[in-house]
């Protein structure tokens, strides 16, 4: 056991004090003494006590003496240089009063074993000081801990600081002050226990509530339930009523009710743990490895694009979706289109991240190597909301690869990695485009953004993969701090040192993705045509070398077309994937010259161009003069028909005959042909230009050319 001067020990049980806390003022080694001074007794002039030290030892053999602690008051616990002159002067002050008797073992032992001390009162009168204060600030001392510091004034207790003061005849506070002299003030009201239950009850009603009304329109609301019958009094009799003023009101409320229960009371529980609840978590307190957590999320870009076909066509605001390492802060996917947050759009994000992004980016322009983002791994779990992800066809398409993990409903504080990533780009890049809506931030009467739209959906894909791979190369102080491989190797904390160096020490929960099964799992199925011309799909041609070595576009020709299984890829209409033998994988194919129009454009774009041909179709179906030529035939074919009706009735046999000369006399009636050359040329020669106008001549016919096996 060991035992040190200004120790705290609890006895309990003993019959030698009572039960309490005790501590260890000196310890007499000469008269084999303890000194304690009772710390659980709280009167200001309480005086030490000496026991045996083989006494206390055996309490503390037996268990009835227990090492304890003392907890000090707050306004002792401050630095020396948060403390006021004044106090520090005050402490200072009551120590060199008391500084030359605590020192004095022999007057501690006398101070503690006798009844009466003559050197305390002859020192008091040698310093001047009463007796009793003497004995006060000793107790002080000795009670905090024999420290100078324990001398300080505790001012901070002055007024009955946390406590209630009872309301008497005279009101509490500062009393009403006129402005003027010329104006007599209302008596000032009494605040009692029954008014403080109506104000409870009023906040409770009004003002704790989602309604959100405010602390005066509760106050009036108050008036009207609790003191309308003193209100109409007062009226009538012509004096201000005596009601509570708003003030008190107020101050009241606040001390009834603490600011937590103010938060809580005025918000939905949802809004609460979204914007207001304390933030005392990581996102990085499960796991700080690369791929443990993938967050997924889409947002509305806040910028208006047009067609590349056609920059006269708006085509409104894409989407965007975001896939994000949790630790690393790493962004690993990124997809952009014209479809709404879905499945649909989901999957190609997806299918981005766990491919390499080499081929990706450079189909937008952006030359690049896979190890500036090298990413194509899939996690241990994908983060994703309650919308497009919770249905079978992501479970089915997923669930073998990776397991899913579900947010609350209306709770994206709980994947706020990726939702911080599309304000930082927003920011960066997309409020920096013409045509942007600035997040909603439209001053009313402002030029509409669709007017200022001039960017497609190609330069705005390219310039979101350029700000994605400036966002992994940027430091992040927050990574400094979540692994200390960083620190071990000298790397600035960006996400792609994070990544690189976690994975390069086998720290990772990331799994390696298989090409041809993401393919098939991730990008949307569609059915395809094999053709004469190639592989057919949504009025766009693709061929491959095996299709050619097959021969299959000539099969085609001859026995017909038939489907075929293919996966596309939403973002480039260069190549899609085929299955061309449903026992084989998927095949790259790539688009015709034939098709070289859609070269480089997204997948959209086709589908622009048939909706762009119905609207054709269906704004004139059938023209306004096929319509009058359909009816002027008709009427010709009744015209014919009466005709032949009302002629001479006679045999087909007849109707048949001599149709080479019926055909030579009617050449003769309606374009005046001569029989004989010359005299149609001296004729000719004759006319007047007049005359010539309007005739039809027969020009000389030419000689028969002998054909093979014609006898000359």
């Amino acid at each position: 056991m060991q035992l040190h001067r200004n120790s705290v020990w609890e006895l309990t049980g003993s019959d030698l004090a009572e039960d309490g806390l005790y501590r260890v003022l000196d310890i007499m080694q000469d008269v084999a003494s303890v000194i304690l001074l009772c710390l659980s007794n709280e009167s200001v002039t309480s005086r030490p006590f000496a026991i045996s030290m083989e006494a206390f030892i055996e309490h503390v053999k037996s268990k009835k003496a227990k090492k304890s602690e003392f907890t000090l008051p707050t306004y002792l616990l401050v630095a020396e240089e948060n403390i006021s002159e004044e106090h520090i002067a005050r402490r200072d002050k009551n120590y060199g009063l008391i500084e030359s008797i605590v020192s004095d073992r022999a007057f501690v032992f006398d101070y503690a074993t006798k009844k009466r001390v003559p050197h305390l009162a002859e020192y008091a009168i040698k310093a001047g000081v009463d007796r009793k204060a003497l004995s006060r600030l000793l107790s002080q001392y000795w009670r905090y801990g024999q420290d100078k510091m324990a001398l300080l004034p505790a001012f901070s207790k002055s007024g009955g600081f946390g406590k209630d003061r009872k309301p008497t005849d005279k009101p509490l506070g500062a009393p009403k002050q006129p402005r003027t002299l010329a104006v007599q003030r209302a008596a000032k009201y009494i605040i009692t226990d029954i008014d403080k239950s109506k104000f409870k009850k009023a906040v409770k009603k009004y003002y704790l509530k989602q309604t959100r009304l405010t602390l005066s329109k509760t106050y009036k609301n108050m008036l009207i339930d609790s003191y309308a019958d003193e209100v109409r009094i007062a009226n009538a009799c012509g004096k201000p009523p005596a009601v509570p003023t708003l003030k008190q009101f107020s101050y009241w409320s606040k001390k009834i009710f603490s600011k937590d229960e103010f938060i809580k009371g005025r918000i939905t529980e949802n809004d609460h743990l979204r914007n207001k609840r304390g933030l005392l978590g990581s996102v990085i307190q499960d796991s700080y490895l690369p791929g443990t957590h993938f967050e997924i999320d889409a947002t509305v870009a806040d910028v208006h694009i047009v067609s590349d076909l056609g920059s006269q066509h708006v085509l409104g605001r894409p989407t965007i979706y975001i896939v994000i390492d949790r630790a690393s802060r790493m962004i690993v996917g990124m997809h952009v289109s014209l479809y709404h947050a879905s499945w649909r759009a989901a999957r190609q994000a997806l299918s981005n991240s766990f491919l390499p992004k080499s081929r990706y980016c450079k189909e937008l322009g952006v030359n690049i190597d896979d190890s500036e983002w090298p990413c194509s791994h899939i996690p241990k779990e994908l983060v994703c909301d309650n919308g497009e992800m919770i249905g079978l066809q992501p479970k089915k398409a997923l669930n073998p690869m990776t397991k899913l993990s579900f947010t609350p409903p209306y709770r994206p504080d709980c994947k706020g990695v990726v939702e911080k990533r599309f304000d930082i780009l927003n920011k960066e890049v997309i409020h920096e485009f013409l045509g942007t809506t600035k997040g909603g931030n439209i001053v009313r009467g402002s030029r509409d953004p669709r007017k200022d739209a001039i960017y497609t959906l190609k330069e705005v894909t390219t310039e979101i993969i350029k700000a994605i791979l400036e966002h992994n190369r940027s430091i992040f102080d927050d990574l400094a701090f979540s692994s200390p491989l960083l620190v071990e190797h000298d790397l600035s904390p960006t996400p792609i040192n994070y990544w690189k160096i976690h994975l390069g020490k086998h720290k990772h929960e990331l799994q390696a993705a298989l090409p041809d099964d993401v393919i098939a799992r991730l990008l949307p199925p569609v059915e395809v045509s094999m053709t004469r011309s190639g592989i057919h799909f949504n009025g766009l041609y693709y061929s491959c070398s095996e299709v050619e070595e097959r021969n299959l576009a000539s099969v085609a020709r001859s026995s017909g077309q038939w489907r075929l299984e293919a996966r596309i890829d939403e973002n480039t209409t260069n190549y899609i994937y085929v299955r061309l033998d449903k026992n084989h994988g998927f095949t790259l194919c790539h688009l015709l010259p034939r098709s070289r129009m859609f070269k480089d454009k997204f997948m959209y774009e086709s589908d622009f161009i048939q909706d762009w041909l119905d609207s054709k179709k269906e704004l004139s179906p059938i023209s306004v003069e096929s319509i009058d030529d359909h009816q002027n035939r008709q009427k010709m074919t009744k015209n014919a028909k009466e005709r032949s009706k009302n002629s001479e009735k006679i045999s087909f046999a007849e109707k048949t005959q001599n149709i080479r000369q019926r055909r030579k006399d009617e050449l003769k009636a309606t374009t005046n042909m001569l029989e004989q050359n010359t005299e149609s040329i001296e004729t000719f020669d004759s006319m007047s230009s007049n005359e010539i106008v309007g005739k039809v001549v027969s020009l000389p016919v030419g000689r028969k050319r002998k054909t093979k096996g014609t006898p000359s």
